[in-house]
């Protein structure tokens, strides 16, 4: 569950797709600069059995319970396996909130509040690009090799030397059947007037905007102004006129299950909670916004050796099944889907499911935010935000 924040360099996602032979090429150039940074590392490794760590609510595969020390999921396993003793706070509200951690990463004393962080890529592309972050222990995390090369391509950490991606999900459309009436297939279906008052908006600005730009037939992955602008006109239009019953992240399939909204911006993952008898969720034909929360280790953390180990980890493809059964998100591990695929009927399920993990079709109409003009992004962040607080 996830999301996002700040401007970071994207493209569209089937670009970022590299040939087994270029990512052993790349893995290669990966051990060796890692090897170099082992020799020269000018930071301290620090304890490697303890570390805290941030995240989204649910993000990760719990008790049947849902109990907060998560008995029996991965953390537990965590514990018992790998010998880490893990502080785990799932305390992120919303979208928003993400820019409060960024303001207040570390106490009075300059140290770290949190030895891990899972942020929205826009988040980490601002910490790692003002020097904020620590570079990830190679060595510590040979399951590194599993990492999707589609993740290494990122123009603000090429080769993912600075964070490991967690989570990977699509922004599209839910729509409860029997309210709407129709097929539902366009993102154009967000501002038809037959639903107005009955509509939901999520809270990221890039992610919102992004699906308005492919609804007037701009590309998001290289936004101009004029895009950006018109999408941005057309939301508030909409917000104004009533259209947008609501904006909002993590309440919004139950917003659609309650029978608040009839349709809505809604994240992937959350989606697989509906029930299928009485909704959908789509990739609509114009296409749709692909975004992912990464791990980074923040600048002076007292605990780089354990969030390696975590990291570790969670790219075991057994550890990524059991959490991708969980979150029902992409995972960026790779293996994992052949786990799934041979565990029982609901698992293999998983492993055939699309937004899961993607085929090549549905891959060609996924879209990640490009760059902006810095201060016309924080423009357009600022009056999005009116937007939503005057819902």
């Amino acid at each position: 569950m996830s999301n996002e924040r700040s401007a970071h360099p994207r493209r569209r996602a089937e670009h970022l797709l590299l040939d087994r032979r270029g990512f052993l090429v790349a893995m290669a150039a990966l051990g060796l600069s890692a090897c170099s940074r082992s020799q020269e590392r000018s930071y301290n490794l620090g304890q490697d059995a303890f570390l805290t760590v941030l995240n989204w609510p649910e993000y990760i595969d719990e008790a049947d319970d849902g109990s907060l020390d998560y008995a029996g999921g991965t953390l537990d396993r965590m514990r018992a396996d790998a010998g880490l003793s893990v502080t785990y706070q799932p305390d992120y509200g919303d979208t928003v909130s993400f820019d409060d951690v960024v303001a207040e990463l570390s106490d009075v004393d300059g140290t770290p509040r949190w030895d891990l962080l899972i942020l929205p890529n826009a988040q980490a592309s601002q910490l790692i690009t003002q020097g904020q972050a620590e570079p990830i222990p190679l060595e510590l995390i040979p399951n590194h090799v599993n990492l999707d090369p589609v993740f290494m391509t990122n123009s603000w950490d090429r080769g993912s030397r600075f964070q490991m991606p967690w989570q990977a999900g699509i922004t599209g459309i839910a729509y409860n059947r029997a309210r709407v009436g129709r097929e539902i297939t366009s993102i154009q279906d967000l501002f038809d007037p037959a639903f107005q008052g009955n509509v939901g908006f999520i809270t990221e600005m890039r992610e919102a905007v992004g699906l308005a730009m492919l609804a007037n037939g701009d590309d998001p992955s290289r936004p101009t102004a004029e895009g950006a602008e018109a999408a941005m006109t057309a939301i508030t239009a909409a917000a104004e006129g009533g259209q947008i019953g609501a904006f909002d992240d993590v309440n919004m399939i139950d917003l659609l299950t309650s029978g608040s909204l009839d349709i809505a911006m809604a994240w992937s993952g959350d989606a697989s909670r509906l029930p299928t008898s009485d909704f959908d969720f789509i990739v609509p034909d114009e296409g749709a916004i692909q975004w992912f929360d990464t791990m980074v280790i923040p600048k002076g953390s007292a605990a780089i050796a354990a969030a390696g180990r975590f990291m570790n980890f969670v790219y075991e493809p057994s550890n990524a099944a059991a959490i991708t059964e969980w979150v029902q998100y992409i995972t960026p591990v790779q293996g994992t889907q052949a786990v799934l695929a041979q565990g029982s009927s609901e698992a293999n399920d998983l492993a055939q499911n699309e937004f899961i993990f993607p085929t090549d079709e549905t891959r060609s109409r996924l879209y990640t935010w490009g760059v902006l003009d810095s201060q016309l992004e924080a423009d357009l962040e600022a009056r999005y935000g009116q937007l939503i607080d005057g819902t």
